[in-house]
């Protein structure tokens, strides 16, 4: 019987074919017929004899064709290794190897599958594991440029923390991409792969520059690719290259314009830079494609919060509370509006919507961490400062390491006149970083407030040195030094000259536009024996004073009256611990 060949006859095989009909024709004595017979013999088909591994492919065939299960993926593995050991033509042979990784790759593939979502202990996910790679084997000898098998055996070596022999793999699979992409340009669903094979590659990387390399090449593969864009933005903050993260982010927009990562990420990057007119005009440009987008207006209510809030600028706020107000009607779900609003209240002194806000949070997300920090700053505004103290303990029982939330721990004992606990949190933070320059301030005011001049001045001397002069609180630390310098009944540490020297650069920077800084001003020129100038500036303060209803008017007015009379102003506080008011995670605290 001749063998089942799948490829066509050659011609020479069909004029063989042709003399044969002939011969029966002639007759069997006919020279012609003789030598016809002759010539047919040499140009018949191999038999089966010479490609014995035709049969068994035959097999894998029609099995492979009409069963689809994990045995009949064994089989035809089986009988396509027997074909091709036996042996196969040319184009048998390529066809066998093709059918051969292929089915091998489903196997493992099928083999994952079934184990994924389950609960399986370690030992027997080793045992999956290296079942699936044994069939990721056969599949790449068969196909050495099968990519599939060589990104699943990739992930595979990854998962079993083989991180060398994955990355090793994950190279041969993106060579494999780069071929296909080069034979064809137009196809996307290959570019896609290599894109997420070489950011699987970066996550492998070691050296950030070596990360970033494969993170820019899975972008030129993939412009829409947010993963890549997401690492290799973040992987250019880690290196100080912020300019270059805002680039990224740009052309992604630019291909993908209303992608919430992009958007969401651009803001934080220019809010962290203080590019704070940047990020709303950003927005601006957004909110003007797409004026209905509730967390469009959202991100912008919270820009302009961040934006005046520092600065008191109610203009501003209120455009913040506008923006909140859209996005909430086009989304009363948006808990960042929500959030944004009520901090804008209370910046605002609207402390009953700020706690209508806060209540609406609680309500829907009470897990919510922003919501400690809101009642906490009603508690403060409300001088309720053991309410406050309250969440805050529970906060640094949770973080006992953050620093900021100590610091606010502190200023809170020291807001409810227990100045001794603040003081002990003070003096672990300076302990623990002496260039502290939050610590050295707030261990300052706290000696202060205890009656310490020397040791206040030593460490407002000592926050100044470590400050940087762009600080907010740099006014701040300039004014408290130059108050104790200048109304301290120790002479010892009375300075009317550099009290002076630092009230005019405190008064400078905030544009005398602060009643208690004035106020500093004014006791200073006593200090020096100026008192028109004293008068002058006491004046003022208490002028603005009344403006803003200020807090302590009353000082201020006695102040200026002691000015008028030619005496200088004279302050030594000394406050006793409140040993009544303690919060209920006060004992936890190890202060």
């Amino acid at each position: 019987m001749l063998c089942y060949l799948r490829k066509s006859l050659s011609a020479s095989t069909v004029l063989a074919a042709a003399t044969i009909v002939t011969i029966g024709l002639a007759g069997p004595n006919s020279i012609l017929a003789q030598d016809s017979t002759s010539q047919a013999t040499k140009e018949q088909p191999p038999t089966q004899d010479e490609f014995p591994g035709s049969e068994d492919f035959e097999k894998a065939s029609k099995i492979r064709v009409t069963s689809d299960s994990r045995d009949a993926y064994e089989e035809v593995i089986e009988l396509c290794q027997s074909a091709l050991k036996k042996g196969l033509d040319e184009i048998d042979t390529l066809e066998a190897k093709r059918m051969l990784a292929t089915t091998a790759l489903q196997r493992a593939q099928l083999t994952i599958e079934e184990a994924s979502g389950r609960q399986i202990p370690g030992n027997r996910m080793a045992k999956i594991t290296n079942e699936a790679l044994k069939d990721l084997e056969i599949a790449i000898e068969a196909d050495p440029k099968l990519f599939d098998a060589l990104i699943l055996k990739g992930r595979l070596h990854v998962l079993r923390t083989e991180l060398k022999k994955g990355l090793e793999t994950l190279e041969q699979a993106q060579v494999a991409l780069e071929e296909t992409v080069q034979a064809s340009k137009d196809n996307a669903e290959v570019k896609n792969k290599l894109s997420e094979v070489l950011v699987m590659k970066s996550v492998l990387r070691q050296d950030a520059d070596e990360r970033l390399k494969d993170l820019l090449k899975a972008i030129d593969a993939n412009p829409e690719n947010e993963r890549a864009v997401q690492q290799t933005v973040e992987t250019l903050i880690n290196l100080g290259r912020f300019e270059d993260a805002e680039e990224t982010i740009r052309k992604f927009l630019e291909v993908v314009p209303e992608n919430e990562y992009a958007i969401r990420r651009m803001v934080t990057l220019q809010l962290q830079e203080e590019k704070l007119e940047q990020a709303v005009e950003f927005l601006n440009q957004k909110i003007e494609a797409t004026p209905n987008n509730s967390m469009l207006r959202g991100l912008r209510g919270n820009v302009l919060f961040a934006q005046h809030v520092g600065v008191n600028n109610k203009e501003g706020l209120q455009a913040g509370l506008t923006d909140c107000d859209k996005a909430l009607e086009l989304d009363s779900n948006n808990l960042e509006a929500i959030l944004t609003r009520a901090k804008i209240h209370l910046a605002l002194k609207d402390l009953e919507k700020a706690k209508k806000d806060i209540d609406t949070l609680e309500a829907k997300r009470p897990d919510l961490p922003d919501l400690a920090l809101l009642r906490m700053d009603i508690a403060v505004q409300e001088k309720r400062y053991a309410d406050a103290i309250v969440d805050m303990e529970r906060l640094v029982q949770a973080n006992p390491e953050n620093r900021m939330l100590l610091l606010q721990l502190g200023s809170f004992y020291q807001m409810d006149n227990r100045p001794k606990k603040a003081l002990r949190i003070a003096d672990r933070m300076v302990k623990a970083d002496p260039s502290d320059w939050q610590a050295l301030r707030l261990r300052g005011d706290i000696q202060l407030a205890l009656g310490s001049h020397a040791q206040a001045i030593e460490d407002y001397n000592a926050a100044i040195e470590n400050i940087s002069k762009d600080e907010d609180d740099y006014s701040g630390v300039l004014n408290n030094l130059s108050w104790v310098l200048s109304t301290s009944p120790d002479d010892s540490v009375r300075n009317g000259t550099r009290a002076l020297e630092l009230a005019l650069k405190a008064c400078e920077l905030t544009k005398y536009s602060e009643p208690h800084i004035l106020s500093t001003l004014a006791a200073a020129y006593a200090e020096a024996q100026q008192f028109d100038k004293a008068k002058e500036w006491a004046t003022k303060a208490v002028e603005l004073g009344r403006q803003e209803s200020h807090g302590q008017i009353e000082q201020l007015e006695q102040e200026l009256k002691s000015y008028e009379e030619g005496k200088p102003w004279r302050e030594k506080q000394d406050v006793k611990e409140n040993p009544n008011k303690k919060g209920a995670g006060d004992s936890g605290i190890d202060t």
